[in-house]
């Protein structure tokens, strides 16, 4: 049994004030057993290890608890030498032999094998940069060759290693980490379908949706996904930067400046981001709120109910013809599909959970005002409407 437990019964020995002779008597075992074990010239056999644990009133773990601090600390010692080497861009020849040193200590360790194939995929991505001749023009447009890269030996190890990761893994961010790097190997070796997969099911992934725009897949149906995917990277990452955004001002500011950039996107022509202007009105109107201008509050939230009225229009139009494509030049490839849209209509949503929410402490300053009490009313009647 290669285990080193001697030192911690000795420890445990000392704390207690036993002597080797009364452990001994109560596990039924010589002193001089005792003494071997914490010498490590021998080891208890397994049936003595829950008597041994029981008799210092500790788990099995905390038995083990010194050898597994030991353990730890190699590995961590590996990650840090690893990761000295990757920020001073050692050559990932030297990361891929350190990985595998530590992993034959350390058999199926998370981290160390993240690493070991971190720097299998640099080591290949060096490969297939330094190759000549690597991309074509195909309609005036240069792409890198997915044939030739794939044809570079050295992406197959990384990728099954994070395939397996992903599959037993629970750590967040080894996951994260996988998830990046396979979409972008995937993408660059024409695996386009695992690539768009993998993005979809990783969505709090953000850099996902980046690398999915390094596919360099030659069809208009890898292009509406990456801007699709880019485009929803986008609003993920900005929305979350303006919720922390605290003051009222700078909160009005940042909710118009995205505004613009969506207007610059879409034109007129928002189909299911309608949506998104939806949400970032809201967000004005609290922030105008705040600062008691009323009047600036409800110009915006009638703006925040044609883009709500907007979007079920849309989804009536996407579910009765079954495809929606952009007319803006700037996401020209862009497509919504009804059987990828899971979405429900936004007016009963604005009237219920906006409008007449009682928990809503910025619309109640609102509730006396004429204005809102017509804004309820039309909004009351486009849902019927829609009936």
């Amino acid at each position: 049994m290669n285990i080193k437990i001697g030192a911690k019964i000795k420890s445990l020995r000392k704390r207690d004030g036993v002597t080797q002779e009364k452990l001994a008597d109560a596990l039924g075992v010589t002193a001089q057993a005792v003494s071997k074990w914490e010498s490590e010239i021998g080891y208890p056999d397994l049936e003595y290890l829950t008597p041994i644990a029981n008799f210092f009133n500790i788990t099995i773990d905390e038995l083990f608890e010194h050898d597994l601090i030991e353990k730890q600390r190699k590995i961590d010692d590996y990650c840090a030498r690893y990761d000295d080497l990757a920020r001073n861009w050692s050559p990932p020849e030297e990361r891929v032999e350190l990985m595998r040193q530590a992993l034959a200590e350390f058999p199926a360790n998370e981290k160390l094998l993240f690493r070991l194939a971190q720097a299998l995929w640099y080591k290949w991505e060096d490969a297939w940069r330094s190759c000549d001749e690597i991309g074509v023009t195909i309609d005036g447009k240069y792409r890198r060759d997915q044939n030739k890269i794939r044809a570079v030996p050295g992406w197959e190890e990384p990728c099954r290693i994070m395939e397996e990761l992903l599959a037993v893994s629970v750590d967040d961010l080894i996951r994260y980490e996988c998830t990046q790097l396979l979409i972008f190997i995937y993408s660059c070796i024409g695996e386009k379908e695992r690539a768009i997969e993998l993005a979809e099911r990783y969505p709090d992934s953000k850099d996902s949706f980046l690398s999915v725009a390094f596919m360099n897949s030659y069809d208009d149906e890898a292009d509406m996904y990456s801007q699709r995917l880019m485009i929803d990277g986008l609003h993920n990452l900005l929305y979350q930067l303006l919720r922390q955004v605290k003051t009222p001002a700078d909160r009005i500011a940042a909710a118009n400046k995205l505004i613009d950039l969506y207007s610059f996107l879409f034109g007129e022509d928002c189909g299911f981001y309608h949506v998104h202007f939806y949400y970032l009105y809201l967000d004005l109107v609290s922030a105008l709120l705040d600062l008691d201008r009323t009047d600036d509050a409800f110009s915006e939230l009638n703006h925040a109910f044609e883009h709500a009225k907007a979007f079920d229009e849309f989804l009536d139009k996407l579910r009765k013809e079954g495809e929606y494509l952009y007319s803006s030049s700037v996401v020209s490839k862009l497509k919504s599909k009804s059987e990828e849209v899971y979405a429900t209509k936004q007016l009963p949503e604005f009237l219920e959970n906006v409008l007449l929410d009682k928990n809503n402490v910025y619309f109640k300053k609102l509730n006396d005002d004429p204005r809102f009490i017509s804004l309820v009313e039309r909004v009351k009647e486009a849902i019927n409407q829609d009936k």
